[in-house]
Parts: C-alpha cells; sequence; structure tokens
C-alpha cells in the first residue's frame, strides 16, 4: 500500500483529516436523513388524513344520495304541477283577455248604436 516512508508519513497526517471530513460527512447525512424521514412522515399522515376526509366524503355522500334523490323527486313533481298551474293561468288569463277585448267590442258597437 505505501511504499516509501515519506508517503507513509504524508498518509498519517491526512488520515485524521479525512476521518474528520468523514465525520461530518457522516453527521450531515445523518441530519439530511433524518429531516427527509420527518418529511416523509409528514407527507404520509397529510395523505392519511386525506384520505380519511375522503372516505369520510365518500361515507356522507353515500348516505346522502338516497335522500336526495328523494328530494330531487319531490321538487321535480313540484315544479311539474307549478308548471302545469301557470300555464293553465295563461290560458285562462288570454280567454279572459279575449273575452275582454269581445266585451269592449260589443260596448263600443253599442255605445255606437246607441247614437
Amino acid at each position: 500500500m505505501v511504499r516509501e516512508g515519506g508517503d507513509w508519513e504524508k498518509y498519517r497526517d491526512r488520515l485524521p483529516r479525512h476521518v474528520k471530513e468523514f465525520e461530518k460527512m457522516k453527521a450531515a447525512l445523518a441530519e439530511e436523513k433524518a429531516a427527509f424521514e420527518a418529511e416523509r412522515k409528514y407527507e404520509e399522515w397529510g395523505r392519511e388524513g386525506l384520505k380519511s376526509k375522503l372516505r369520510a366524503a365518500e361515507d356522507l355522500f353515500a348516505k346522502e344520495r338516497p335522500d336526495w334523490k328523494e328530494i330531487c323527486k319531490k321538487d321535480n313533481q313540484r315544479m311539474y304541477a307549478a308548471r302545469a298551474k301557470i300555464t293553465d293561468l295563461e290560458a285562462q288569463n288570454a280567454t279572459l283577455i279575449k273575452k275582454f277585448e269581445d266585451f269592449e267590442a260589443d260596448k263600443e258597437l253599442f255605445e255606437v248604436q246607441q247614437l
């Protein structure tokens, strides 16, 4: 490995420095690993939280969907009845307007004949 004494001395001098650099890098790696794990757990907890909210919303939707269909059915029946009533009233109004116009025409004719 080391052939000469000078190389050996240089190696012995560099070794503690390399060990210190290695220890610093090892500590930095441990910190980054801890930060990564914390972030991963945070994301996992966030994901689990969102999944649980989604499940709760799906359960609520599943429970409310039959009620919603029944409510929509009743609303549609009411709206249809209201629309039918409005159509009938419009027809009655048109009939009354026609009768009123006929009455006015007869009234004017009667007044002309009276003169």
